[in-house]
């Protein structure tokens, strides 16, 4: 997704080129949209478990799944009772017209978070950091939106999108002194929590207390009808009940090709480890520890990152990534002599795996995007930290 990062260190003066770049991502948008139409594999199961809620059923009973159109054999439904409005939302329409209903939420959710990365950018906590030029209010939503993981989950009708676009704006606003905004974004990314533990944890470090108690009391509003339904505890076990099962589905698979992480690296080269995820929070804790050397708006990118190496995720789920995008904008944009190397990892990582697999057979080869992404993260870690400069904390 960081492809055009070469854009950042020299964007063009015409203003047309500016245009077409922006309106050319907009025009894929669309065209991809319209083509994945039929597909929207995981709008489904949001789509049943609205219509379970609906009739006053529980989401997580299979049975009940089966009845309402789920294919089971293809897996649970695995969202947190959070997600509830959405799923209602969806489940009030017809299928085919939800289906157009959750292309523009993800839509929206693709322009959101263009909208708060260009802000890291043209309004940075630390003013001085400032970047001047309207180069990225026109690459950066460029990027995002032309995006082939963005393509992808628009097709899929995953919630990336939306998971990301709130934890960028959540991030944003937590250190603009908007706790309450901070806080219901917050609520909204936890649909992911893989996505969502990091941030949640660094603000727990930070003692953010009013963001946290707003995300709190946010995520037990959404959860009103399945408590409602099932009962207040019982939803949450009911939930948790499913988790056992996540794993076991194809796509979750260690080795199966769709999962990104560290762990189906060390799978890939035949070694067997535990989940990481302690590791990443020893690694968030240390981030914290830090932070005072660190530029803050950088932090987020470091998080995702960490998100996405030690956790559980899918390749599309690097759309998460794009605060990233405003981390290199603002530190090579004026640094023409790391242009090129920037355009070689990025590009590399942006370029189509399927294509890749033609040629190259190694499953450990295959893991290229994650030795590109550690690079990507130490790159980033090592410029935030060779500012120098304390930021408030």
């Amino acid at each position: 997704m960081l492809k055009f990062t070469v854009l950042i260190s020299r964007p063009s003066p015409n203003l047309w080129v500016r245009c077409a770049c922006l309106l050319s991502a907009c025009v894929l948008l669309v065209i991809v949209s319209i083509i994945g139409f039929n597909q929207h594999f995981d709008t489904k199961y949001l789509y049943v478990a609205g219509l379970s809620w609906w009739e006053g059923s529980n989401a997580y009973d299979p049975n009940v799944a089966s009845r309402l159109g789920a294919n089971q054999s293809l897996g649970s439904f695995f969202y947190p009772p959070q997600i509830a409005p959405l799923c209602l939302f969806l489940g009030a329409f017809p299928w085919t017209q939800a289906k157009v209903v959750m292309t523009l939420i993800n839509g929206i959710s693709a322009g959101v978070l263009a909208y708060f990365s260009v802000l890291l950018v043209k309004q940075p906590q630390m003013k001085r950091l400032r970047v001047k030029g309207s180069g990225a209010v026109w690459f950066i939503p460029a990027i995002v939106l032309a995006n082939p993981f963005t393509l992808n989950i628009i097709v899929l009708g995953q919630t990336t999108l939306i998971v990301a676009a709130a934890l960028v704006g959540g991030w944003y606003y937590a250190y603009r002194d908007k706790w309450v905004l901070s806080g219901i974004l917050i609520a909204i990314s936890t649909i992911k929590p893989q996505l969502s533990l990091l941030v949640i944890l660094w603000f727990l470090l930070e003692r953010r207390w009013r963001i946290l108690a707003v995300a709190a009391v946010t995520t037990l509003i959404f959860c009103l009808v399945p408590m409602a339904i099932s009962g207040p505890i019982e939803v949450f076990f009911d939930w948790f009940a499913t988790l056992g099962k996540h794993k076991t589905i194809f796509a979750n698979v260690l080795g199966t090709g769709g999962v990104f992480s560290l762990q189906d690296l060390f799978y890939a080269a035949g070694i067997k480890v535990p989940p990481l995820l302690p590791l990443g929070i020893i690694l968030t804790g240390l981030l914290w520890w830090y932070r005072s050397r660190l530029i803050i708006d950088d932090v987020i990118g470091l998080l995702m990152a960490i998100a996405l190496l030690f956790g559980l995720a899918h390749h599309y789920d690097l759309v998460a990534l794009a605060p990233m995008v405003a981390a290199f904008w603002r530190h090579v944009h004026n640094r023409p002599q790391v242009t090129w190397i920037s355009l070689g990892l990025l590009f590399t990582m942006l370029f189509p795996r399927n294509l890749v697999m033609v040629f190259i057979h190694n499953n450990l080869l295959l893991q290229y995007r994650i030795f590109l992404l550690l690079i990507m993260t130490i790159w980033l870690l090592v410029m935030s930290l060779a500012e120098n400069h304390p930021n408030p904390v």
